[in-house]
């Protein structure tokens, strides 16, 4: 039985983070497509604050 369970959560451990690199590449390809005057310069925290979930 704690097999199974030990399955169900490196199950679900990979589909968050497989989520969570689908997010990473969308905003990655977001960031490519824009134009270089778009882009506004931030501090590592800024960017940290932004992305909180």
């Amino acid at each position: 039985m704690s097999e199974y369970i030990r399955g169900l959560i490196r199950c679900d451990k990979g589909r968050v983070g497989m989520k969570a690199l689908d997010r990473l590449k969308a905003e990655l390809a977001h960031a490519f497509a824009a134009p270089e005057s778009s882009y506004t310069p931030l501090t590592a925290a800024q960017v940290v604050a932004r992305n909180r979930i």
